[in-house]
């Protein structure tokens, strides 16, 4: 996984979590498409992420 990877991987969360914590009674209906495409995103990382504990793994062994 890059850095710009791990970078990105690690924006959406901030923006992910931004969303949830903060939005509370300000919740706008843009959100629902910002946490879908956040998640789709995220998704599409988290394979790399799977990717790169499994190469940890082989080389600590």
């Amino acid at each position: 996984m890059s850095d710009k990877e791990v970078c990105r991987y690690l924006e959406l969360v901030d923006r992910r979590l931004f969303i949830i914590i903060h939005s509370g009674i300000d919740w706008k209906p843009g959100y629902i498409s910002e946490m879908e495409d956040i998640d789709k995103e995220l998704a599409e990382l988290r394979v790399l992420v799977e990717k790169a504990h499994r190469q940890r793994r082989i080389t600590k062994q």
